[in-house]
């Protein structure tokens, strides 16, 4: 996927001004996976406390991907 393709996750948060946050969640084929934790106006403490409490629950940062064959 392109530069361009990756900021269209971004772009509606970054226009909108919305506290957004991006937390680790898992692998999928290798790869890590991101999930986006998004809030309304000036609810940042409300986005970074779901940040904290999802990844108390699912501490994926503490994984590494799996070895590849190569």
């Amino acid at each position: 996927m392109s530069y361009l393709g990756w900021t269209a996750f971004t772009y509606p948060m970054n226009v909108t001004g919305l506290p957004a946050a991006s937390v680790p969640c898992g692998f999928v084929d290798g790869l890590p996976v991101g999930l986006q934790i998004i809030g309304g106006f000036h609810q940042d403490s409300a986005v970074l406390r779901a940040s904290r409490a999802f990844e108390q629950l699912a501490p994926w940062a503490l994984n590494r991907p799996p070895l590849g064959d190569g």
